[in-house]
Formats: C-alpha cells, structure tokens, sequence
C-alpha cells in the first residue's frame, strides 16, 4: 500500500518538476516582460515545501509511532523530490521577482536588507541543490550530511526575509511586515525551534542509552 502511493507521489512530483523547470527554462527567453506575481506565488509555495521537507526528520528524532510513523515514510521516500521542487520554485521566485530585473536594469546601488537574506539563502539551496545526488552522498560522506545541515540556517535566514519585506505600514517603525511575519516568519520560526528540540531530545534518549 505505501510503496504504491511512493510510487505515484514521485511520478507526480517527477513531472511537476520538469514542467516546472521547463517553464523557468522557457522563460529565460521572455526576460523583458513582468513575472512578478506569478514569482512571489512561487516563493510562497517554496516555504510551504520546506515546511514539508521538515517534517519526516522531526517525526524520525521523536520516534513516531502508527499513522505518524506511516506518514513519515512517505514523506522520507519522497523528500529528495520535495527538495527539487522546493529548489526550483525558489528559482523561479528569484528571477522572476528580482533577476529578470537585474539582467534588464543591472544591480541596483543598494540592496534592501530582505534581498539580502533572501540572497544568501538562495546560494545556500545552490551548494544543497547540487550535492543532493547519489554519488555526493558517497563522495562527500559525513561532509554530506554536515552541508545539508545548511538548511537550518537557510530556515533562519527565510525567517528575516519574510518578516522584513517591504509594506506600506511598518510595525514600531522596524519595518517588520506583520501579515509575512504571521503567515509565513513564524511558522518556519515554530518549525526551526521544533527540529532543534527533536535534536536535544535525540541526543539526549542517546546519552541516556550511554549511561
């Protein structure tokens, strides 16, 4: 029953991902035209994929049981794909909301202090992107796993570049965004302490199983 459904999910999730990339591929060649509504979607889409992605690992560390345990097979077997497609909705977001407009206009003298989170974590997803194959995993070995422990950080950085995107009306004049905060900050805030909590609580059974 559960291969079944892994099987399916990751034939969806397959061609998701090439239809995906087809249409960031394609257009590359309509550069001057605006995609900006379109790129923030992504980007939304990007966050819930993450939040996604984080799940079987901290269903893992606590040791779920029944439904839990069935759900976090699932997720496991296509979390790799997950990882793709939330790679790829990022690229779309980048460069329809801000790269066209760079290819188009050149750098800006200045850059908001969001683009910069944002930016920094996109070159995060790169290096995670890359190295997310087979042979990394046997090439790299432990340093495989130590890189993709970059994805913690880039959960903190989205935390700041979602919460500081500009509005009209500022919170106590800090220039906090308090519908991106609630939407989309904290929850990836209330995942990132979860996954953290899931460590010290798995260092801790194994201290225990020391002593």
């Amino acid at each position: 029953m559960i291969a079944n459904i892994n099987k399916q999910l990751k034939i969806i999730l397959a061609t998701l991902n090439y239809s995906l990339a087809s249409v960031l591929f394609l257009s590359l060649f309509f550069i001057q035209y605006n995609f900006l509504a379109p790129g923030t979607l992504a980007g939304r889409f990007a966050i819930y994929t993450l939040w996604i992605i984080a799940i079987p690992g901290i269903l893992n560390r606590f040791k779920s049981t029944g439904f839990l345990r069935k759900f976090q097979i699932v997720l496991t077997s296509i979390r790799r794909q997950l990882g793709i497609l939330m790679f790829i909705l990022v690229s779309i977001h980048f460069f329809w909301s801000r790269g066209f407009s760079y290819i188009n206009n050149g750098l800006p003298l200045t850059i908001p202090l969001f683009q910069v989170f944002g930016l920094v974590a996109y070159l995060f997803l790169i290096s995670l992107a890359l190295t997310s194959n087979n042979w990394s995993v046997r090439k790299m070995k432990k340093w495989w796993q130590r890189l993709h422990y970059l994805n913690y950080l880039v959960m903190f950085l989205l935390v700041f570049h979602t919460a500081l995107f500009p509005v009209n009306t500022n919170l106590c004049g800090v220039g906090i965004n308090l519908g991106n905060t609630i939407q989309y900050a904290l929850p990836t805030f209330f995942i990132l302490f979860i996954q953290i909590i899931s460590w010290v609580n798995l260092y801790s059974q194994k201290k225990v199983v020391k002593t």
